[in-house]
């Protein structure tokens, strides 16, 4: 049976820490950072920690060529010099009937569709500035797996989007957590590296989500 090309990094704890919103400390050692203000219902079985966004993976699903990822980005945070693999080093995706949920979501109640990202994906300005959306498609003859499931509320400089919990599963918004791409616990490098070789750069395009009439079905 093929495995996904990043199928090491499911196994990968400190990863899945991540993926669930769970804090570590700022020196970039494996120490999950304590809670402050304790809640119970963060409570696990090692005790009590920071979370701050996340997701809840629910399940495991995979991704061949023929599939469009897609995500918010913020290009103008990037070094000078940046390429389309640093862009691409993200662990967060959506997957393209997503993006349609959310323009369709956003033009219900009249907002910008960055705003609605925000509201269904919990996206702080602190965390990215949205004023691009990336997409491209994994590489020809590889499988890519990424965790899915709904988002967790998320703060950052007293901006708090809070996604809804058990009560309104009809509204979440699933979204993605690839394995094997980003810090990596402080470094960008490997993550770098993974996307270069996951994803097909040749199919990568950039749109602006504050076009008028933007619609993911159209794009090749």
């Amino acid at each position: 049976m093929t495995l996904p090309v990043n199928e090491a990094y499911f196994g990968n704890g400190r990863l899945r820490a991540e993926m669930e919103g769970f804090q570590f400390s700022d020196d970039g050692s494996p120490v999950i950072t304590s809670d402050p203000n304790p809640d119970p219902s963060r409570r696990n079985s090692a005790g009590v920690f920071a979370r701050n966004g996340g997701m809840v993976a629910v399940r495991r699903v995979t991704y061949y060529q023929g599939d469009l990822m897609m995500r918010f980005a913020s290009p103008s945070r990037m070094p000078a010099g940046h390429g389309a693999a640093d862009l691409l080093n993200s662990p967060w995706w959506i997957e393209q009937d997503r993006m349609v949920l959310l323009i369709t979501r956003a033009r219900e109640a009249a907002v910008p569709l960055v705003e609605m990202a925000r509201r269904q994906l919990a996206l702080p300005e602190t965390f990215t500035d949205a004023d691009q959306i990336l997409a491209v498609r994994p590489r020809a003859g590889l499988l890519l797996g990424a965790w899915a499931g709904r988002g967790l509320t998320a703060e950052g400089a007293g901006e708090r989007r809070i996604v809804a919990g058990g009560e309104a599963p009809h509204l979440h918004m699933e979204q993605l957590y690839i394995p094997g791409l980003g810090p990596m616990g402080g470094g960008y490098a490997e993550g770098r590296r993974n996307a270069e070789a996951w994803f097909d750069l040749a199919t990568f395009k950039t749109y602006d989500p504050n076009a008028p009439g933007f619609r993911p079905y159209a794009m090749r």
